[in-house]
């Protein structure tokens, strides 16, 4: 039996592309007090012009708070029967959806005042068998990119249909 609808195939190509986030010194700060960063590059301006950038940095793994914050917002009557967002989701019969496989790769800083702008492209479409019954696995790719087009972030996810 199959998990996948057969025209779930289809969506390989569709990608979305969410509202620009604003990075500001404050989001930064707050991301590195939660984490207990204390690098002057992420918190003082001075420090961080004197390394040669143009304002803050916000350190790996910031983009997350980009990607939990813009696809997610939407009302609470949009979201799938299990609470998560149904952007990009191809059609199945699975009841369940967790997180698979993530790889991350930094390519350039994302700084204070950057409006980062997320894609996220649905990029392969499979079916395999697990000891309890049949697996959907979708492949994204996700970049971050500033407003004038620079990558800084992309990831390859994968999501787990049950």
């Amino acid at each position: 039996m199959s998990l996948l609808a057969p025209e779930a195939h289809d969506w390989v190509g569709r990608s979305e592309t969410y509202a620009p986030y604003p990075v500001t010194r404050t989001d930064i700060a707050r991301y590195c007090h939660v984490l207990g960063l204390d690098d002057a590059v992420y918190l003082d301006p001075g420090a961080a012009r004197a390394a040669g950038h143009p304002d803050v940095v916000a350190p790996p793994g910031y983009h997350m708070v980009i990607r939990h914050a813009m696809p997610n917002v939407r009302p609470l009557a949009d979201l799938a029967p299990d609470g998560g967002s149904p952007d990009l989701t191809p059609p199945s019969s699975a009841t369940r959806r967790m997180a698979g496989e993530t790889t991350t790769d930094f390519l350039s800083d994302i700084h204070a005042g950057n409006e980062i702008t997320l894609t996220k492209t649905l990029t392969a479409v499979t079916e395999k068998a697990g000891r309890s019954g049949p697996l959907g696995l979708v492949t994204y790719q996700l970049d971050y990119r500033t407003a004038a087009g620079e990558l800084t972030v992309r990831e390859t996810y994968v999501r787990i249909l049950r």
